[in-house]
């Protein structure tokens, strides 16, 4: 039987892990997935609201931003499925 992948609309409220070069143009991303749009996602990003206080010398925020990004400025997002993963070098099984 096939691993079942959720979509997007599935995970939203939860954190996932994406590639959004706007916001770290190395790497990948932890957000908070929010909303689903037909052409892009609402997202919140815990280091992106940190960045803006500082910005603007803020210390709090009665409000948390949310950034929509459309699909077309998204690389990829991480997802899992229930099944198992091993690590050939942890296991031993790499020369």
């Amino acid at each position: 039987m096939a691993a079942e992948v959720r979509s997007l609309k599935e995970m939203i409220g939860e954190l996932i892990v994406a590639r959004i070069p706007a916001l770290d143009k190395e790497g990948m991303v932890f957000v908070r997935l929010h909303k689903v749009e037909a052409s892009g996602i609402w997202i919140e990003s815990h280091t992106y609201n940190q960045e803006m206080l500082e910005r603007f010398d803020m210390p709090i925020s009665t409000t948390t931003l949310i950034l929509f990004v459309p699909f077309a400025a998204i690389s990829y997002v991480v997802a899992s499925v229930e099944t198992i993963a091993l690590s050939e070098p942890g296991l031993g099984l790499t020369e």
